[in-house]
């Protein structure tokens, strides 16, 4: 079901407690709504449209796609989560990843030149812009970090920490993929993590 608009509104009150009614409507005025099923093509690799994504319900991977027609999961976000490809974003050149649904996903659509121009206008939005940058970039150097620096379980455990309600609705070949294991190393560990809870019990 579509949502209504008070509904988005009252979604991103709750995702942005700190974004003011003004700015919310401003956000509304420069996007669109779209609903996807599960598994459905969001954003396909060689577009483009320039766009950014805001998800308000669900989750979503971005993934490339190797020679040998490997997917390898780049992105896993979920509500709340502003996406974009930074390359199709800030170059002149066509998006690399594909976006795809995981899940029933609901989200604003904004074009990024839009999105960007009212950033300058709106001091409101443009914090926002900003504190959209930053966790950009943050995610990406703790991403690298991880994959440097823990240990297969480690990756798991933190995942779990910071984003309990993404692994409730992805599915594990794509929490595998991302986190750099295999669908059977990732089941291991699971069980392991859960039989050490029992112990401790």
């Amino acid at each position: 079901m579509k949502l209504s608009e008070k509904e988005i509104k009252a979604l991103l009150k709750k995702l942005m407690p700190n974004l003011p009614i003004s700015g919310i409507d401003n956000l509304l005025k420069i996007s669109s709504f779209e609903k996807k099923d599960t598994k459905k093509i969001i954003s396909k690799s060689g577009n483009h449209s320039k766009k950014v994504i805001l998800i308000l319900t669900g989750s979503v991977r971005g993934y490339l796609v190797n020679e040998d027609g490997t997917e390898k999961n780049v992105l896993l976000r979920s509500a709340g989560i502003f996406i974009a490809d930074s390359i199709g974003l800030f170059k002149n050149k066509p998006q690399r990843y594909t976006f795809e649904s995981i899940g029933e996903v609901q989200m604003l659509i904004f074009k990024f030149k839009e999105f960007e121009a009212l950033a300058y206008k709106d001091p409101i939005i443009l914090k926002l812009y900003l504190s959209v940058l930053k966790e950009a970039i943050l995610r990406l150097t703790y991403r690298v970090e991880s994959l440097i620096t823990m240990t297969n379980e480690d990756r798991y455990l933190d995942l779990v920490k910071l984003d309990p309600i993404f692994l409730r609705s992805a599915y594990s070949k794509h929490v595998a993929n991302y986190l750099g294991m295999t669908p059977v190393s990732l089941s291991r560990i699971m069980k392991r993590v859960k039989d050490k809870k029992v112990i401790k019990g």
